[in-house]
């Protein structure tokens, strides 16, 4: 249950994260994820302006103005009754009809001021003096709050006031003095004033009311704008921050991991290690690729580890034919070997192979120079040269592939596949040749090795009592040895041994006893050494080691654990054991010297120089050591 939850939520994570969509893709759908929460930003913010910009419009267009031709009307009302006051305590005709006519002129204005609200348009204030226009404001149509239209109210009792201020002024001319019927005149002006402003007030303070909501909307809408936008660009980084994490990690992960592969790859501490990368991105495509290539580096390796471990070389030819049959599939699949000494050609694989079917002419196997691929060292293919060669059996629809096998710089055997002829176009089958040619090319060190092994054998060049090489076999395959080296640009360690004291084994134990140190040391020396190394009794109590395609500088390591292990056998004789420690010279060949023999004679001189300062340890040939011109 756990591992299914836990397998859901990765798989969640790899969707949330991309993981399986190209890189290219991850950033693209990424920046796309940044620029919604930009949009959604800019809209939240642009749709909190539009809103601001309306409240805000409707404070300033609508409710300041209707608000400031509300308060210039209740202006002009006080003003017109403070003039009919001060008509009524002068008693000059003159300015009775001054204050008169300027209580008639307020009351009209602020009944226009009324009607234009009423109506909408242009308000105008004009000053006492000149009558100029001072002040001019567009009003919208007003809608009174509430039911009752108090505009409408505040017009007909102007109108009354107009009326009861052409009566006072009537009365005025015509009574000296304030008689009753004129004061009552005026207070019932007074009265109809107060309750026009009173009208006007209320309808002033609503309008405010209204002004303070819509000022109380921005600032809501303010403080909403700033919550949602704080809130927006905080989820919006947040998940920009929580998604570029994962997708880094999603990145990073398999790149360090690749890395840290090709670390291990280099120092050798995980030669076959693979990469988990489950993404299907490029990352993924490039761990499926390495993982390929350290699968088949793997195999090849195993490959050569095993052939190398092959007792004769007859196995090699067996097991290379089998990788190629079994392994990869070309079942139609003959090994040839030519003879490098008597230019011979022999079925080696498969062993029971007839000759009378095989795909080419019998004559090859009568004189080897027929043969294309051994006479020009080329692949030879017919799947793109038809006839390119005369002695193919051309009878067949199928096609062959000749690979030649170098050894020691001729042609030693000859790969022969035959495929049909419209299989051998496939992707798969032509992969399949080239890891063939692979597979042989690191079999080609090893049956050189094999072979050379074989034919100290076949000439009778191991030293009887040792069983190991002899100075003869050195003599006869020393060309073919150096050849080979020169070729691979390899190096070759020469590693020339002497026990310490030898003499006095013999003197004091006998010659049988010397016979068993001497079979000890070359046991010591063999398992000390790779079984591709060749080892050489040189003479008496002295042993050289071939140390075939080493690293340079490698010999001191092997040559100081044959020094180690020597120290710490015992030979075991009547009444007892015995041990021997042994010297060693070193030198490297082409890194000294050129000359195979120079290379001898300087790991000999070598082996002097550590007999000469004590004995029982491993010297380096230095340059220093030899003085002679010339070998």
């Amino acid at each position: 249950m756990r591992d299914t939850v836990r397998a859901f939520f990765l798989k969640i994570i790899r969707t949330l994260t991309f993981t399986n969509l190209p890189i290219r893709k991850k950033f693209i759908l990424f920046s796309a994820g940044t620029l919604f929460w930009i949009i959604v930003t800019s809209a939240i913010g642009l749709t909190i302006l539009f809103y601001l910009n309306s409240e805000s419009g409707k404070l300033v267009d609508v409710v300041e103005p209707y608000t400031k031709a509300l308060n210039s009307s209740v202006r002009k009302l006080s003003c017109a009754n403070v003039s009919m006051h001060k008509m009524f305590v002068q008693d000059n005709r003159e300015v009775t009809e001054k204050n008169y006519n300027k209580a008639r002129t307020l009351l009209e204005e602020c009944s226009s001021h009324l009607k234009t609200l009423r109506k909408g348009g242009f308000v105008k204030e004009y000053s006492d003096a000149e009558n100029q226009i001072v002040d001019e404001f567009f009003v919208h149509p007003l809608k009174e709050p509430g039911k009752k239209p108090r505009v409408e109210d505040v017009l007909a009792k102007i109108i009354g006031l107009e009326t009861l201020a052409s009566e006072i002024v009537r009365l005025r001319e015509n009574t000296a003095g304030p008689a009753p019927v004129l004061t009552e005149k005026l207070s019932e002006y007074d009265a109809e004033t107060r309750k026009a402003v009173y009208i006007l007030g209320t309808l002033v303070t609503d309008l405010s009311s209204e002004g303070k909501i819509s000022g109380d909307a921005i600032k809501r809408g303010y403080n909403t704008a700033l919550i949602l936008i704080t809130l927006t660009l905080v989820t919006g980084a947040s998940l920009s921050i929580v998604f570029g994490i994962l997708i880094s990690l999603n990145l990073v992960g398999p790149i360090n991991a690749i890395a840290a592969n090709f670390r291990a790859f280099r120092t050798k501490a995980d030669f076959a290690k693979e990469l988990a990368i489950p993404s299907k991105d490029e990352l993924g495509i490039l761990a499926i690729e390495y993982n390929n290539f350290i699968r088949e580096l793997n195999a090849m390796t195993s490959f050569k580890k095993i052939i190398e471990e092959d007792e004769s070389v007859d196995d090699v030819y067996n097991r290379l034919g089998s990788v190629i049959t079994e392994e990869l599939g070309l079942l139609k699949c003959t090994l040839y070997e030519i003879s490098t000494y008597k230019n011979k050609i022999k079925i080696v694989y498969p062993h029971d192979a007839e000759a009378s079917k095989l795909f080419c002419s019998m004559d090859i196997l009568i004189n080897c120079d027929l043969c294309r691929a051994k006479r020009t060292g080329h692949t030879v293919s017919s799947r793109d040269h038809h006839d390119i060669c005369k002695y193919f059996k051309k009878e067949t629809s199928e096609v062959h592939i000749c690979i030649p096998i170098f050894i020691s710089g001729k042609v030693g055997g000859v790969m022969q596949m035959v495929i049909d002829g419209v299989m051998s176009e496939l992707p798969e089958i032509r992969e399949k040749i080239k890891k063939s040619q692979q597979y042989i090319q690191e079999a080609q060190p090893v049956l050189e090795a094999k072979r050379i092994m074989r034919a100290f054998k076949e000439s009778s060049i191991r030293d009887g009592l040792t069983d190991i090489y002899n100075r003869r076999f050195l003599e006869e395959t020393s060309e073919t040895l150096v050849s080979g080296i020169l070729r691979r640009k390899t190096s070759l360690g020469l590693l020339m041994c002497d026990l310490d004291f030898f003499k006095e084994v013999n003197d004091k134990y006998g010659h049988d006893t010397g016979d068993k140190v001497l079979k000890a040391t070359a046991e010591v020396i063999k398992k000390s050494v790779r079984t591709s190394d060749l080892v050489i009794r040189f003479g008496g109590e002295e042993f050289l080691v071939l140390l075939i395609d080493i690293h340079p500088e490698t010999s001191i390591e092997i040559a100081e654990k044959i020094r180690m292990t020597m120290e710490q056998t015992k030979v075991s004789i009547t009444g007892g054991a015995i041990s021997k420690t042994i010297s060693i010279g070193v030198c490297e060949f082409p890194q000294d010297t050129q000359s195979f023999w120079e290379a001898i004679k300087f790991a000999d001189v070598a082996l002097y120089k550590a007999k000469e300062t004590g004995r029982n340890k491993v010297v380096r040939f230095a340059s220093d050591m030899w003085t002679e011109d010339r070998y």
